[in-house]
């Protein structure tokens, strides 16, 4: 079968099944053994409060250690009421980044409408992205990337 990647399609070996007395077929990934791939959401909840907000997509070059992320965020820059700007860190691996995007608000005790812009920001890495894919903050899910020159 045909996935998506944060590279691009792949083609990959799948397990395919019927449900006996129904049209209904589910497609799997066929792992090489049990446990080769594990995927660990983080708890999600208002109890368990994540840091920084969700990327939306990642710019940059693989022999470039900067990496520009577009999120959604105040419209308004941060010396204005209700608006924010935003700084970006990464937390790397040698197979991932995840690009955590922090908002620093003009004021906490602000009553604003819910209306968001497109918003970017860049983070330093510690080494070259490469081939690494790019991680939301709140879900683990791979982004976008497009690669520049």
């Amino acid at each position: 079968m045909r996935i998506p990647t944060t590279r691009g399609p792949a083609a990959v070996p799948a397990w395919e099944y019927t449900l006996k007395g129904t049209g209904v077929r589910l497609t799997r990934i066929a792992v090489a053994r049990a446990g080769a791939v594990v995927v660990t959401p983080p708890a999600w909840g208002p109890e368990y409060p994540h840091g920084g907000l969700a990327i939306e997509s990642a710019t940059g070059s693989t022999t470039s250690r900067r990496l520009v992320v577009a999120f959604t965020g105040s419209p308004a820059p941060g010396s204005q009421p209700c608006g924010a700007d935003y700084s970006a860190e990464a937390a790397e691996s040698a197979n991932a980044v995840v690009v955590i995007v922090i908002e620093h608000r003009h004021g906490d005790d602000e009553s604003c409408g819910d209306v968001g812009a497109r918003r970017t920001a860049a983070a330093e890495l510690a080494r070259p992205l490469g081939e690494r894919a790019v991680l939301e903050v709140q879900q683990g899910l791979p982004v976008a990337l497009t690669i520049t020159g």
